[in-house]
């Protein structure tokens, strides 16, 4: 508890200091590496991924009358984003990010309208759930692969000073597509017809999915130098990849929870969660260095389980928004600093694959987290399923507090800095 409200006072002094304003300044440079415009296509291209569970959630939800049912096909959604994800990274680190991308955005689009067809024609919930699962192992993993393009970017103008920032601005961005994803379900939904989100979704695949695999900021393919090989992933990462896990977890189950509450307009009041967290992730640029990453590893996996505990006094939309603006707040922080340590004990040559692996075990979590709270919503109601997220939250500040002292060794060094060591060779 010191460590956090340690976090906050750092931050308001800061603030009235004056100290954000470098960080602004950073910012800027971001605008400046890139444009407005990619930022902007970068955001829309990850929207599909975001809206995929609670559009499959209320469709299938729609189709068949059962949570249960609704449970499954999302959680097979994403055990398929969990095994495609490190695929996809290992072929964009070895083929490009271009022609990965743009073959993984068509496809997932046709996955998704193989879900539709399914679901509308009453089909049994396997095969809904197969085409969920496919849909979901074709993900174009636009989040991890923008990190890796932002390591390039940046070394290539020896602005690498400039990384921890773009990291902050990705996490920020990352949740905010967790959260207007599934608000933009909701407003689509309001429509009375359950197809509609997610038909969104394969327009922005078809459109912004395969503009961004396109666009000229695709890094080149990295060649290691002759007689050398990628490092092995080491052990660390599979604590950050059940760190994620927990966080997908309380994102799904707080899905079902809020969808059980409030039915069709759930999406809405899951987006409050967004308010406090974007701003949030922003602000952790600002952090002062002596705030080392392990420490703010604790801190943010503590706020996270109290977060959570907020939804058990969930009684109404109005009090289960409130709820969700508190956890928010935690959000994005600890997905930074996650993914943060992540890139940090990456191995040269295992960038790409090391992130989305991270980025599997949250898509895991959401799977996981939907498809248990989704059963306890049909037996026991939606305070059952708000349940989950809190144990999500207890065993993520289990594993950040057994963790610390270990990952407080890591060298100095980071993945993307190891990656800008290698040769570069354009394919």
């Amino acid at each position: 508890m010191s460590t956090r409200w340690g976090w906050g006072s750092a931050l308001f002094r800061h603030l009235r200091k004056g100290r954000l304003l470098p960080a602004l300044a950073t910012y800027r440079g971001l605008l400046r590496a890139t444009s407005p415009g990619f930022l902007l296509l970068a955001f829309l291209a990850r929207l599909p991924a975001a809206m995929g569970a609670l559009g499959t959630l209320t469709l299938v939800a729609h189709t068949t009358g059962s949570f249960a049912a609704a449970g499954i096909a999302a959680g097979a959604l994403g055990l398929g984003a969990a095994l495609g994800g490190p695929l996809t990274g290992a072929l964009a680190d070895r083929y490009g990010q271009r022609p990965v991308g743009v073959i993984t955005s068509v496809f997932d689009a046709l996955a998704y309208a193989s879900l539709l067809i399914l679901a509308l024609g009453g089909a049994p919930v396997l095969a809904t759930a197969g085409a969920a699962f496919l849909a979901g192992f074709a993900n174009p993993q636009v989040g991890p692969l923008v990190r890796v393009r932002w390591a390039v970017l940046l070394g290539d103008r020896g602005a690498q000073r400039q990384l921890p920032a773009a990291m902050s601005y990705e996490g920020a961005a990352d949740e905010t597509s967790y959260v207007l994803g599934p608000a933009l379900v909701g407003v689509l939904a309001l429509t009375g017809q359950p197809m509609v989100p997610l038909l969104g979704a394969i327009a922005l695949l078809l459109v912004f999915g395969v503009l961004f695999a396109l666009h000229p900021t695709t890094p080149p393919v990295v060649r290691l130098p002759a007689g050398t090989s990628a490092g092995k992933l080491p052990a660390d990462l599979i604590g950050l990849i059940a760190a994620m896990a927990c966080i997908g977890v309380v994102f799904g189950a707080t899905q079902s929870g809020i969808t059980a509450l409030a039915g069709e307009a759930g999406g809405l009041i899951y987006s409050v969660m967004g308010v406090g967290s974007i701003v949030a992730g922003l602000a952790t640029a600002a952090l002062p260095a002596r705030f080392a990453l392990h420490r703010r590893y604790v801190a943010f996996a503590g706020a996270l389980f109290l977060g959570a505990a907020t939804l058990l006094f969930a009684r109404s939309a109005g009090t289960a928004a409130i709820a969700m603006a508190i956890l928010g707040v935690a959000v994005a922080p600890y997905l930074i600093t996650v993914y943060a340590l992540a890139e940090r004990i990456a191995p040269r040559g295992r960038v790409s694959t090391a992130l989305t692996l991270v980025t599997s075990g949250t898509v895991a979590g959401i799977a996981a987290g939907a498809a248990i709270a989704g059963a306890l919503a049909d037996a026991v109601g939606y305070r059952g399923a708000f349940a989950v997220p809190v144990f999500a939250g207890l065993l993520a500040l289990a594993l950040a507090s057994l963790s610390a002292r270990r990952l407080a060794r890591i060298g100095t060094g980071t993945g993307t800095e190891q990656q800008a060591d290698q040769q570069l060779v354009v394919v």
